[in-house]
């Protein structure tokens, strides 16, 4: 770990070439305090990183109930070193204004990882205009995807072009220190009992590998185990030959199942072990019949993975096949997979609160929506419209109130 302050880095030469990574982590259910004792909402939270909003749903009724802007103070970098960088940055990749969120537990407070603008910003969701709380500069040129600890005092963020995860302290709005995490580290998740927060990294500069005709596998690929409260590793990283896409974990932490950098299927993983248990590879279809690994959006061929709350299926979002796969467990085999058609380039999928649903959003140019597929009929129930680019999801259970 390196306390900020100490040898800090930012690589702006030659990082903007290396940001149009892919999307996604596991964000878990937010425990929200007091839920139990008071009445309560479930809802869905949905980032835009084009439009620069978050849509709110109630998953009962699938209503939207607001959207909420969360680029109140521009759509353009505060940071003058950012700013500096940020046309030839967005010429090349694409505007990014929401590249992950995150709840307190008390669901007060919306946490959004704002992409391309290089910062994390924190609105008032007690307030009926939701206003912008504070924002706090990462060291990256893209704030990637973020975590926050179970206790809500911690907001880990990915600083993608830094090579680390940056830990702000959510009273003081300052950033504590940082964590080496591989090349271009990604997705992060906590373990279900929040003791292990593992970092995944892409290990691989996505707008290199454009210009070439085949896909590039250099670079560090660590899944890391990191103790939440030291901040340091808890053990050697497993390797990988691709990058880490977005995973899950069973409940009891041993399994992991996750996605890699062009790989159609999932895999079922030890990740004290670093050992791989078991993979599955899932059919092409629809646009995977004829795209090319070097066209796979965001180098990602399948990029969104949930757990039922039952632990007996798998919910995978087939990113170039345009399908949903729920994938029955323990069997783990394209025998007992069910394939559910959604919209273009679907991205992200989380439960439901109360685990009847699997939400799958999907970003395609005509697509801006999120499939609301029930495990009990195995079939798409309610199409949410979103806003632009629908890149990241987070359900929760809150307070009735609790949304002003």
């Amino acid at each position: 770990m390196k306390i900020r302050g100490q040898n800090i880095r930012r690589s702006v030469a030659g990082c903007a070439l290396g940001v149009a990574l892919a999307l996604a982590g596991c964000a878990a259910l937010p425990a929200i305090a007091g839920a139990q004792t008071s009445p309560t909402r479930d809802v869905l939270f949905v980032g835009n990183s084009s439009a620069g909003t978050v849509d709110v749903f109630d998953v009962t009724t699938f209503q939207k109930l607001e959207t909420i802007n969360v680029i109140p103070d521009g759509n353009t970098p505060q940071d003058p070193l950012q700013a500096l960088a940020y046309p030839t940055l967005t010429a090349k990749v694409g505007i990014n204004y929401v590249q992950d969120i995150a709840l307190s537990p008390d669901a007060r407070t919306l946490y959004v990882s704002r992409g391309y603008l290089g910062d994390v910003a924190a609105f008032d969701l007690s307030s009926p205009l939701h206003p912008l709380l504070w924002r706090t500069q990462i060291h990256s040129l893209r704030a990637d995807h973020a975590e926050l600890s179970p206790d809500g005092k911690r907001l880990f963020v990915s600083a993608l072009t830094s090579d680390v995860v940056e830990v702000i302290d959510t009273s003081t709005h300052n950033v504590l220190g940082e964590i080496p995490a591989g090349d271009y580290p990604h997705t992060l998740g906590f373990s279900p009992d929040g003791s292990t927060l593992y970092s995944g990294s892409l290990g691989v500069n996505t707008l290199d590998t454009a210009t070439s005709q085949t896909p590039s596998t250099d670079g560090r690929h660590w899944l890391e185990a990191i103790d939440p409260t030291t901040l340091l590793p808890m053990r050697a990283p497993c390797q990988f030959s691709e990058g880490i896409r977005p995973f899950t974990l069973t409940p009891d932490g041993k399994t992991m199942y996750l996605q890699l950098s062009y790989d159609n299927g999932v895999v079922e993983y030890n990740p004290a072990a670093c050992q791989t248990l078991r993979t599955l590879d899932l059919p092409l279809a629809g646009p995977g019949l004829t795209t090319s690994p070097h066209d796979y959006p965001n180098q990602a061929a399948e990029h969104g993975i949930a757990l039922s709350a039952n632990g007996q299926w798998l919910c995978s979002a087939g990113t170039i096949d345009n399908y949903a796969a729920l994938i029955r467990l323990p069997d783990f085999s394209l025998a007992s997979t069910k394939i559910i058609p959604v919209g273009q380039e679907p991205a992200y999928a989380v439960n439901s609160p109360d685990g009847q649903y699997c939400f799958v959003s999907s970003r395609g140019p005509t697509a801006n929506n999120v499939s609301v597929i029930s495990y009990a009929t195995q079939s798409v129930v309610a199409t949410l419209p979103t806003g632009l680019h629908p890149q990241v999801e987070l359900a929760a259970r809150i307070p009735s109130s609790a949304l002003g």
